[in-house]
């Protein structure tokens, strides 16, 4: 993470009360960044709970750039990871980026 210039504290002011008071509360700048980052973790936690959602033939071609022919024949030939639904193919995206990070289709 790269570091930022310290801003000074500024206290939060709250609309004026009904009796006339104001309401300020200075927080450290530090105690932010630290906030900050938690809820960035608890996000990054919940996104990495839910499953990726398939994706099609269609999807799965742009993905890789490639023909439907392509697709189907490595499907065919079990060299591409996928599920059927029925006659549907299915992929996840960062199965097909596994996949080629691994090499691909190459040749047996």
């Amino acid at each position: 993470m790269t570091a930022r210039p310290a801003r000074p504290s500024r206290p939060f002011e709250a609309p004026e009360r009904t009796n006339g008071s104001t309401l300020s509360l200075a927080v450290p700048p530090e105690l932010v960044e630290a906030i900050a980052e938690r809820v960035a973790e608890m996000l990054a936690e919940r996104h990495a709970a839910e499953p990726e959602p398939w994706i099609g033939v269609e999807q799965a071609c742009e993905h890789l750039a490639c023909p439907r022919s392509r697709i189907y024949a490595l499907a065919s030939a079990g060299r591409i990871p996928h599920r059927k639904d029925s006659a549907r193919l299915l992929f996840r995206r960062a199965e097909l980026d596994d996949w080629l990070e691994q090499g691909g289709a190459k040749r047996p």
